[in-house]
């Protein structure tokens, strides 16, 4: 056999076996689809059924009865009233299993209650705070030191003042003095 009719061979065969799957494939999609179409069937028998027989408050199981396991589709019907089914609706939903968070949300975590910070924060924090104290007292001495250094210019201005003005004033009594004495000799030129 040549190479060329081998790989002719295997390529039928390949063709073949695809083709044999997909029927079988296809003959087994006809076979479920005729099988849900009864099952659907006799759904729809059962449905007539209970629409026939309408289930009422009379028929229902006491509320205090219910636990995790039971049915409760059956408090769905249109006979029950309102006021069962929310009762029935209440005791299914307050079950442990409803009533499991899953930590998603935002606001699961109880913010009412505070962890403690630590030694080592609340140290650091103290130091912090101690070296605020320190940086603030540094700047109220160095406002005391102007306001004492102002307040020693202003007394020595006012040296100055009171010195220029005795000054003047002792300035204008020798002038004064000088006058007198030279009225003085004019009166007396002869001493």
């Amino acid at each position: 056999m040549s190479k060329k009719q081998t790989t002719d061979t295997e390529q039928e065969a390949f063709l073949s076996r695809w083709s044999r799957l997909k029927t079988e494939h296809t003959e087994q999609e006809l076979v479920k689809s005729e099988s849900d179409e009864a099952l659907s069937d006799t759904a729809m028998d059962t449905q007539s059924d209970e629409e026939s027989q309408v289930l009422t408050d009379e028929d229902m199981p006491p509320i205090e009865s219910l636990d995790e396991n039971s049915d409760y589709s059956l408090f769905m019907s249109k006979g029950v009233s309102e006021n069962l089914r929310r009762m029935a609706l209440r005791k299914l939903f307050s079950q442990g299993v409803f009533n499991i968070r899953d930590g998603l949300d935002d606001y699961d975590d109880d913010f009412t209650t505070f962890e403690s910070l630590g030694d080592l924060v609340t140290s650091d924090m103290k130091h912090r705070e101690e070296m605020k104290e320190k940086l603030k007292q540094r700047e109220l001495d160095e406002k005391k030191q102007e306001i004492t250094d102002e307040d020693e210019a202003v007394d020595v201005k006012k040296g100055e003042v009171e010195t220029d003005t005795d000054n003047k004033e002792s300035e204008t009594d020798s002038t004064n003095e000088q006058s007198e004495s030279v009225d003085e000799t004019e009166d007396n030129p002869h001493p």
